[in-house]
């Protein structure tokens, strides 16, 4: 669920965000620099975000590649967020960012509040962030008891490190599962990965049963 919890924290952020050009006219500082030294330097700037836009920069103005590099901020701003919405099943079609960015505000807005009641977290009065919050401490929780009831014992430990302590619990319960297999039809493990141990049970069982079909 955490993961999940991510996903949406995603989708948030890209609600959220505004297409801005990444430069300024003026950078600030203790030292005003010369007119021309300032000039040069936006110059450069515009020129190094236009190129990384693919955008080509020859023989035009400031204000040209100004407006060329909004451009290419509002297009990608877009893209993005058509391809987080056609993610939610949400058409695309003949929208602006600014309606996208409502549908997707409502669909993230229905996925917490379903995750929320799926979990038994109330969400009266509360806002995303607090929702969020409660989510991520009902699935802690949840992950907790699974390691408690494996005799894990979580104390200090992240959740990724109960998850990993849990995945080589269950790994250690099937590889028992399967050596036990194993001794009954007299195969050793000695040294032996759980897939070549597999492998010779599956053979040993298939031995078994056409010995038994010749007699």
């Amino acid at each position: 669920m955490l993961k999940k919890l991510t996903g949406l924290a995603l989708v948030g952020a890209l609600i959220l965000s505004v297409p801005v050009a990444a430069f300024a006219e003026n950078a600030q500082g203790t030292t005003a620099p010369s007119k021309s030294s300032s000039s040069h330097a936006l110059k450069q700037s515009l020129q190094e975000k236009a190129k990384s836009l693919g955008i080509a920069t020859e023989g035009k103005t400031n204000a040209q590649l100004k407006a060329e590099i909004q451009a290419a901020v509002s297009a990608n701003h877009l893209a993005q967020l058509k391809k987080a919405a056609e993610k939610l099943g949400i058409s695309t079609e003949g929208k602006s960012a600014a309606q996208l960015k409502t549908e997707l505000q409502a669909a993230e807005q229905a996925k917490l509040n379903t995750k929320a009641a799926k979990n038994g977290v109330s969400t009266e009065g509360k806002t995303n962030k607090e929702i969020k919050a409660d989510l991520k401490a009902a699935s802690l929780a949840k992950l907790k008891d699974q390691a408690t009831k494996a005799g894990i014992a979580t104390e200090g430990l992240t959740p990724e490190q109960i998850r990993a302590a849990l995945k080589a619990a269950q790994q250690a319960k099937h590889t028992a599962s399967i050596n036990q297999k194993a001794a009954k039809l007299g195969i050793s493990t000695e040294g032996k990965t759980t897939a070549q141990v597999l492998t010779e049970i599956k053979n040993a069982l298939k031995a078994k049963s056409e010995n038994k079909t010749k007699k």
